[in-house]
């Protein structure tokens, strides 16, 4: 991890890296599911659970998962590992203070906080605010901190070419 960077970002980094394991260990089961009979495994886990099988919801669920199709568990399994990827390139990218990686939270954050409005606007609650307002003030904090990186790097390159 670069020492001189805000412990902001350090907790940022490493939250990505974090979710991008995770995301690709979820994505890894995906695929490991593939070709096996859905209906039985999940009413095994419920059995585990000791949640009735004749509940409305397990019922309804049992119902659906097979005909769950293996080529959607193949899409669901690509699209998980890639976002898994571009979190772990993104945290692995600010934790070596990579300043490009500074470049694509900036990106990557921005592109949900108009979709979180819309969202927060259509279905009103307060734990969609919440996360609306989490994530811009990341949004907030990484643009200034990346602002200032930039300016400091301009001030840097002038001074040198003098």
């Amino acid at each position: 991890m670069d020492k001189n960077a805000p412990l902001g970002l350090r907790i940022i980094a490493a939250a990505k890296i974090v979710k991008g394991v995770i995301l690709l260990g979820l994505s890894l089961g995906v695929f490991d599911l593939i070709h096996k009979d859905l209906t039985a495994i999940a009413l095994h886990v419920v059995q585990i659970a000791k949640i009735s099988p004749e509940n409305r919801y397990v019922a309804l669920m049992l119902g659906k998962l097979g005909l769950v199709d293996p080529r959607t568990l193949v899409r669901l399994g690509e699209l998980s590992a890639l976002y898994a990827s571009i979190l772990l390139i993104e945290g692995l990218g600010l934790w070596f203070g990579a300043a490009w990686a500074e470049y694509v939270v900036v990106i990557s954050s921005g592109i949900f906080v108009p979709e979180e409005c819309l969202a927060t606007a259509h279905h009103f609650t307060w734990f969609r605010v919440s996360i609306l307002l989490i994530n811009a003030a990341i949004l907030v904090y990484v643009v200034n901190l990346v602002w200032k990186r930039y300016k400091g790097r301009k001030t840097l390159q002038a001074a040198a070419g003098k």
